[in-house]
């Protein structure tokens, strides 16, 4: 047991012994790993672990750049899509303001007549008239603009006119058509078409239409179309119908005296859109003295429709509201004379008129006188003057007005009426008849006289020398009339007068007929001149316009657009 004992005791020491010096030297180790500098610790680190630390830097270093370039790209973005934005904005307000701009612009007529006569801007009176219509106006021209514009400085004035007035009134429109391109337009009107015809029409399926000729937009002088018919035998009105008006005004330009077409555009425009239209008829076939050139040009102007008849072998016709006697020198026969009465006298209804002009170089003319003499008014074979200077000057006469009827549209009335020294004096005699008023409408002031030539009698005192009869007829509860004006002169209405603007004839003679015709308020237009080429454009020089703001700065603009892009790109 003893022995026993012994052997388990030193067994169990000596492992008490072993476990102790392990302890040891493990208390050892410890200490002295403690103990070491941070630089034997790394150099004992393994291998392994210097990899997984430079695996770790590598990923930290490439999550630092992702995310700086991260930041970049978003800042390239932000400033990419600000650019971006910039731009579509810029481009869309340009498109607006351009689109505004191009409304505003035909909507209204906003460029600039820097021409020193206004050449191709309209008068006030056919801008507030035009302004006024409130019905369609459709306006064809049988031409491409361009050629159609290129024909002439007068026709390129007139077609500038043309597109004042269409941009003064929404309801217009306007189109150019090469009629040998599109012949099929021939088809869809009555009237013959040609080439450079301006078509002007209102209503639906070509309702009221008119044509505008080439030749309507311009006034060849007298002297011109005297020479014209010396030299080449036959009228300017027989080439013109032979050739066509565009042919005409390009070889006999230097012939032009005026540009007529606000006149002409005016004037289609009112017979299209005139409520009432009213047709003058001109008797013709008596040698008649008085020319009235002018006059039927004025008619036109404002919206009359003019014809003529011969009286010796036409009847007058029925839907003519006034006709005019200018003058003849060969009385009417009877049966002429009851075409007349029966035309005033309208079955009964009235409502018809007559415009008779005497001259001191007519001969007799009994039945005529027998005609006007139903209406209160009587010619005397004298001789019309003024004793007072200031109202007498160079041969002419200044006479003062006896009525304000019919004076509605009359601009001016400062102005005063005046005629040839060589005017009839009128008695106003209608003794009382039944429905039948007479009135002075022009007399001289009260230093005027007259002179019997035959008998050499002097008479003093205010002289009528025009005069309006009226006879009236009562048709239920209303009132009809049918009016004869008579004038002394045929110098009343000489073109010359009628073309001085400081006169009151042209003004007077429109008004008093609007005023018996019942035709709503005329327009008094001044034909335009076309004085040297300021501010005229060649057909090079459009070109050259054309490309520099069509092609050559959208480029630039374009280009400059291009680089500031790519440098903002590749900040």
């Amino acid at each position: 047991m003893n022995n026993m004992d012994e052997k388990d005791f030193e067994q169990k020491e000596q492992v008490i012994s072993e476990t102790s010096e392990n302890s040891l030297e493990e208390n050892a180790s410890v200490n002295s790993a403690e103990n070491k500098t941070d630089t034997e610790i790394s150099e004992e680190i393994p291998e392994s672990f210097d990899i997984q630390e430079n695996q770790a830097e590598s990923t930290t270093e490439k999550k630092t750049k992702k995310q700086k370039k991260a930041k970049k790209n978003l800042k390239k973005l932000k400033h990419g899509t600000m650019a971006t934005v910039l731009t579509v904005v810029f481009i869309v307000v340009l498109v607006l303001v351009n689109i505004v701009a191009t409304s505003v612009f035909e909507r209204f007529p906003l460029t600039i007549d820097m021409t020193s006569d206004d050449s191709y801007t309209i008068s006030d009176e056919t801008a507030d008239y035009i302004k006024n219509v409130d019905k369609e106006v459709k306006i064809t021209v049988l031409s491409e603009e361009k050629e159609f514009a290129s024909t002439s400085k007068y026709i390129r004035q007139s077609n500038e006119i043309l597109k004042n007035i269409v941009k003064s009134n929404k309801n217009f429109s306007i189109k150019y058509i090469d009629l040998l391109s599109n012949p099929e337009v021939k088809s869809e009107y009555e009237d013959s078409l040609s080439e450079y015809d301006i078509i002007v029409e209102s209503g639906k399926n070509h309702e009221r239409t008119t044509l505008v000729h080439p030749q309507d937009l311009v006034k060849f002088s007298s002297d011109f179309e005297k020479s014209f018919q010396q030299n080449m035998g036959g009228t300017l009105d027989s080439f013109i119908e032979y050739y066509g008006g565009m042919t005409a005004i390009q070889n006999y330009s230097a012939g032009v005296e005026s540009n007529c077409a606000e006149q002409a555009f005016t004037s289609a425009i009112l017979k299209v859109t005139d409520a009432n239209p009213v047709t003058v008829t001109l008797l013709t076939g008596r040698k008649e003295l008085a020319s009235l050139t002018y006059f039927k040009t004025l008619l036109n102007a404002n919206g009359y429709t003019v014809n003529s008849i011969n009286i010796t072998t036409q009847d007058i016709p029925k839907e003519t509201n006034l006709i005019v006697m200018g003058a003849p020198s060969v009385d009417y026969t009877e049966s002429e004379v009851e075409k007349v009465s029966s035309f005033l006298d309208n079955g009964g209804k009235l409502e018809k008129n007559l415009l008779y002009i005497e001259s001191v170089q007519q001969p007799k003319t009994p039945n005529i006188d027998e005609l006007l003499e139903e209406y209160g008014i009587k010619f005397r074979d004298e001789f019309v003057y003024d004793s007072d200077g200031e109202n007498a000057s160079n041969g002419y006469v200044f006479m003062e007005r006896a009525s304000s009827n019919f004076m509605d549209d009359i601009k001016d009335n400062s102005l005063r009426l005046f005629t040839s020294v060589y005017t009839k004096p009128i008695t106003i005699d209608y003794n009382n008849k039944e429905m039948l008023t007479c009135e002075p409408y022009i007399q001289t002031s009260d230093t005027g006289y007259t002179m019997d030539s035959e008998n050499k009698k002097l008479t003093s005192g205010v002289t009528v020398t025009g005069a309006v009869g009226s006879k009236a007829a009562f048709i239920g509860e209303d009132t009809y009339y049918s009016n004869l004006i008579a004038l002394g002169s045929e110098f009343f209405l000489d073109d010359t007068v009628l073309q001085m603007s400081q006169y009151l004839n042209r003004q007077w003679i429109l008004s008093i007929v609007n005023g018996v015709t019942g035709k709503s308020s005329g327009i008094t237009i001044e034909p335009k001149t076309v004085e040297g080429g300021m501010f005229d454009l060649t057909n090079t020089q459009i070109k050259v316009l054309e490309w520099v703001f069509i092609v050559i700065i959208p480029v630039i603009v374009l280009a400059v657009g291009i680089i500031i892009w790519l440098r903002r790109k590749n900040r």
